[in-house]
């Protein structure tokens, strides 16, 4: 886990990892900061699915949380954190990142419920026209 870790680290510039081990909650948790690394890099999420399936084949009765950091996760036992440090956005930065993420959520959102849509009228022969 911790060389894999290392290896994103190298992998993606800016990225921070903090990974640690809840033993109430008998979970591995891993933190990856910042947002945009997490949703916004088609390579990031591959290198993290590729982690996410490596994990259950090797520790099947184990539980794995990759997240952003948060309050909720109890960080206290770190294995291994990452010296890379966050990069500081500027306020406009942020906004445009913030706003990248929306859109791809927004867009997402559109397409299912747009599936949904058109799976609900495949196959009716009638309609209600209404004057």
């Amino acid at each position: 886990m911790i060389n894999a870790l290392k290896g994103w680290c190298e992998r993606f510039e800016g990225i921070h990892v903090c990974y640690a081990y809840d033993a109430v909650l008998e979970y591995h948790i891993v933190e990856v900061d910042p947002e945009s690394v997490r949703r916004g890099n088609e390579e990031y999420k591959k290198a993290e699915l590729a982690l996410w399936t490596s994990f259950m084949k090797e520790f099947p009765e184990s539980d794995l949380l990759i997240s952003e950091p948060s309050s909720a996760n109890d960080m206290a036992n770190c294995l291994f954190e990452s010296t890379n440090s966050v990069p500081k956005l500027s306020g406009w930065e942020t906004i445009w990142t913030l706003n990248d993420i929306f859109v791809e959520s927004v867009t997402t959102l559109t397409k299912k419920s747009a599936r949904h849509q058109s799976n609900e009228y495949e196959n009716k022969s009638e309609y209600a026209l209404a004057a």
